[in-house]
């Protein structure tokens, strides 16, 4: 429905499903569950090339490290880890553009407005996630966040 709803914006739930799952899983089944869903999604989109799967385990990989206490707020800790997983997606792929011939110019151009837009829809998807656990109840955000209480 979202897709409906936000035509322009490219919104990738499973990215933001990993970002969350990153608060609860270890590391060795978090890269394993960020390799199915991107070999997953790069089936679907028809990628020979597995562009999707190899961001996904490298953004996985980096914001793994990312520790719970680093703020107090599980909330904020797990939007910081969306940022930041969405920067090193983006900045990812620029790179293999640029392996594969785009002129830095226009590279630098279309990763400044890819990077806006995408971020911009996966904060907007966390928002709405976490809107739509709030109106669940409030145990229903610490019990998926994994906070305890």
């Amino acid at each position: 429905m979202l897709p409906i709803l936000f035509p322009a914006l490219p919104m990738f739930p499973v990215f933001l499903y990993l970002t969350v799952l990153s608060m609860r899983l270890q590391r060795p089944y978090l890269l394993a569950c960020a390799l199915w869903a991107g070999l997953v999604q790069d089936v679907l989109v028809g990628q020979i090339l597995g562009l999707s799967m190899l961001t996904n385990f490298v953004a996985m990989f980096v914001i793994w490290e990312l520790k719970d206490s680093l703020l107090e707020n599980t909330i904020m800790t797990c939007g910081l880890r969306l940022v930041v997983a969405t920067l090193v997606q983006e900045l990812l792929m620029g790179f293999l553009f640029y392996i594969r011939g785009l002129e830095p110019d226009n590279l630098l151009f279309i990763l400044q407005i890819n990077t806006g837009i995408t971020l911009l829809s996966n904060l907007l998807l966390y928002f709405l996630f976490l809107a739509l656990l709030r109106l669940r109840g409030q145990g229903k955000i610490a019990g998926v966040l994994g906070v305890e209480k």
